[in-house]
């Protein structure tokens, strides 16, 4: 035990000038002084090294500590100490103390800007805390450098909220003055300042936090509504003052129903609501807003503690809904394939349709392409941004085309979905309601559809309260509707209000001349999905299709093209390759006209073609036709051809 300063300084001697370590030292001192001597630390320098320092740099550690060493120093003022803050490199900050220790620190440069780090003054109670990073008490001759041995150093390293070393604070007093009770009030007095050092991270953390949720509800596209357990308003973020069109005041300590008159949405009965579809009708305007509505409790240790409420516009719900399912217009005119006069003249009447808002009549046989014109006057329209829904009245029976039409309310009749649904009219609000097949619709859904186009409002099947509705109708028929009209299955006011830009399709046999552009086109789209390259397609094939009347028009040339590209893997596409039944009677250029060949006499024709112009070489001709050598002379010898 070392009890006097004789001894302890007998020690420093050695060790200094010996190299002896006394057995007694105690370790922590004894490790300091052998890494000084490693570091070469002169004990004999004058005074302490000064280095520049910014004061800013550690304006909040000052701050923060400040207190608690006018704390300190109050307790030990005028026994002669001096109660000192470094840096996390051992450079002093700040000192607090009695006139003349003050005088005597000065003289030794303990002052501002010194560096008392170990590895430069040696062992110290300021370079030692922060090499062990512990608090010590240094004593007398304990100090590696003579000047400091006058002096009993208590320090303790300051940490942040992570555990690192941000600074040391430190109490220094005469040598006769040592007291363990020294150390343990330095050591007090850091823990405070770490303390306050995590409140104030904690506040700043919680104040990022509310600018990060700020910024977060704000961004985003849904009114947000954050509430307490009593309705009090806690946050709104600009979307919902935005949605509902309120002044830019403050909300915050506002009831719910200070905002809203729906009770559904200000009590606390139900807690919870999903995809709650309201028509909101917001205070002091009693503007009628139609929206869906979630509302989310939040729970606190299972007890609730408030609400989060999420608005979003029903309008844009729908669009991002008919985004997802496929409900808009995906075809153009530039995507109609042709150039036969009649079609131009069609498409043309098209473009005039689309520049207007007028209900569009669209005539034609079955598969002349009546939806994909549709789909081009919408997309050519004002009201391209806005859904184009789709909806077959002849694939639809009867008793529910009224529910997809209009929709319903909950409870409308047995198995209705709850919460109900929204017909079509309400899903393409803004855009384009395309009624493909209208011939088929009962007189009894006619009456109601015609009341829609009237008023521009809708009612759902069960409810009672009008939607407006904004759509354009696109309707379109195989069926000669005049004729409906006169046997009395189709309504004449209703034909008068779809009829008012009429288009009649061409059939294909009117205009054969642009099966050549769209078996290309059919070839070439096909080719590129299945990453196959675009086949050598033969006159014989296309003259073959030219004399086919196609009763079901572009769409069976588009299964048949389809069904010939499956069946070959041939690189040349000839007549020999398409079904039976396009060979009805048919004209060859190679055999005589006016005579009925089957699809054998075909193959035999082709046969023999080839031959001919490759001059009877087998191989060339098998390549000609792309098929194998093999599979050319059985068809010789089928034939019995002999050349």
């Amino acid at each position: 035990m070392i009890v006097t300063r004789e001894q302890v300084k007998s020690m420093w001697e050695k060790f200094v000038f010996h190299n002896e370590l006394d057995p007694d030292l105690p370790p922590m001192i004894r490790d300091s002084w052998l890494r000084s001597k490693k570091a070469m630390v002169d004990p004999f320098r004058p005074y302490g090294w000064i280095k520049e320092i910014d004061n800013e740099k550690y304006r909040s550690l000052i701050d923060w500590s400040l207190p608690l060493m006018e704390g300190l120093y109050s307790i030990v003022k005028g026994s002669g100490f001096l109660v000192i803050l470094c840096n996390e490199n051992g450079q002093l900050l700040l000192s607090i103390g009695d006139r003349e220790p003050l005088a005597r620190a000065e003289e030794i440069g303990f002052i501002a800007g010194a560096d008392w780090s170990e590895q430069v003054m040696g062992t110290n109670a300021i370079g030692t805390s922060i090499a062990i990073d512990r608090p010590i008490q240094v004593f007398a001759e304990e100090h590696y450098t003579k000047i400091c041995q006058s002096w009993t150093c208590s320090a303790a390293p300051i940490h942040d909220p992570d555990g690192r070393i941000i600074g040391v604070l430190n109490m220094s007093g005469p040598y006769e003055k040592v007291h363990s009770h020294t150390l343990g009030m330095v050591v007090s007095a850091v823990k405070a300042i770490e303390y306050q050092l995590k409140l104030h991270e904690n506040a700043e953390k919680n104040v990022m936090m509310q600018r990060f949720l700020e910024a977060t509800t704000n961004n985003m596209k849904e009114g947000i509504l954050i509430i307490d357990r009593d309705g009090k308003i806690v946050k709104a973020n600009n979307q919902l003052k935005k949605l509902f069109r309120i002044p830019q005041l403050q909300l915050e300590e506002k009831k719910l129903d200070d905002l809203f008159n729906d009770p559904s949405i200000c009590s606390n009965h139900p807690l919870h609501l999903q995809n709650q579809e309201l028509h909101l009708s917001v205070k002091p305007s009693n503007a009628v807003h139609h929206v869906l509505v979630d509302k989310i409790p939040i729970y606190e240790k299972k007890e609730r503690i408030g609400s989060m409420i999420i608005v979003k516009e029903i309008e844009k719900v729908r669009q991002f809904v008919n985004h997802l399912s496929g409900n808009q217009a995906k075809i153009t005119f530039a995507d109609m394939i042709g150039q036969h006069p009649c079609f131009i003249e069609k498409m043309n009447e098209a473009r005039l349709a689309a520049a207007t808002d007028s209900n569009v009549l669209i005539l034609g046989e079955s598969g002349t392409g009546k939806e994909m014109v549709a789909q081009a006057i919408h997309n050519e329209s004002k009201r391209r941004n806005k859904p184009f829904i789709a909806i077959n009245c002849g694939g639809i029976p009867r008793d529910l085309l009224g529910s997809e039409l209009f929709g319903y309310v909950d409870g409308a009749f047995t198995g209705a979905k709850k919460g109900g649904s929204a017909g079509k009219f309400e899903l393409a609000n803004g855009g384009t309601l395309f009624l493909d097949e209208i011939g088929e619709m009962s007189l009894e859904m006619q009456v109601l559809l015609l009341r829609v186009i009237q008023e521009k409002e809708v009612m759902r099947i069960g409810g009672h309260k009008v939607i407006p509705v904004d759509v354009r109708i696109i309707a379109a028929t195989n069926k000669d509707l005049r004729q409906e009209v006169q046997k009395g299955s189709f309504r004449e006011d209703l034909f008068f209000r779809l009829n008012v830009m009429p288009i009649v399709l061409p059939p294909l046999r009117k205009r054969k001349e642009d099966i050549p552009l769209l078996v290309r086109h059919f070839i070439e789209k096909l080719a590129h999905k299945r990453n196959k390259p675009f086949p050598e397609i033969r006159s014989d094939f296309l003259e073959a299709l030219m004399q086919y009347d196609w009763p079901g028009n572009i769409r069976e040339l588009q299964n048949m093209i389809e069904r010939v590209l499956n069946q070959c893997a041939k690189p040349v596409l000839t007549a020999a390759d398409l079904p039976e039944e396009i060979f009805r009677p048919l004209r060859l250029p190679q055999v005589r006209e006016n005579v009925d060949i089957s699809r054998n006499e075909i193959k035999k024709q082709s046969i023999i073609e080839a031959l001919k112009q490759c001059n009877g070489n087998i191989s060339k001709a098998a390549r000609y036709l792309g098929i194998s050598r093999s599979t050319f002379y059985r068809q010789m010898d089928k034939w019995n051809i002999r050349y």
